[in-house]
Order: C-alpha cells, then structure tokens, then sequence
C-alpha cells in the first residue's frame, strides 16, 4: 500500500488555479490579442503573460504537495 494521502485543500487549490489559468488563456488573452497595434495593450499582454507564468509554476508546487508523503 501507498503512504500517500490527498490533501483535500491542495486539491481545491489546485483546481481554481487550473481554472485560473484556463480563464486567462481562453477568454482574456483572445480578447486582448484583438487590440494588438494599441501602444495600451502590449503592457497588458506582458503583465499577463508573466501572470500565467507564475500561476503555471503555482499549479506545480501545489501538485507536489497535494501528492507527498505525510510526515511520520
């Protein structure tokens, strides 16, 4: 048998910031990307970009939590 446990709050966690990032790649990037040539968005665009970064190597760290080993 395996000594690993689910934490049910990583798993939570890691579900709204798959949905997150989902959210950000699927309906707000698209619509930004409408208005490239606009010297406002490029910004936006970058800012978002390092945001989704970010939030990918959130979703890491929380998998390997969700999935290590409790403590003895």
């Amino acid at each position: 048998m395996s000594d690993r446990r689910i934490n049910i709050f990583y798993l939570f966690s890691l579900i709204c910031t798959i949905a997150l990032i989902a959210y950000i790649g699927l309906v707000f990037l698209p619509k930004m990307l409408t208005y490239v040539g606009q010297p406002e968005v490029e910004p936006v665009i970058t800012v978002t970009s390092v945001i989704i970064a970010l939030l990918i190597v959130a979703a890491c760290l929380q998998f390997f939590l969700l999935v290590k080993s409790p403590k003895e």
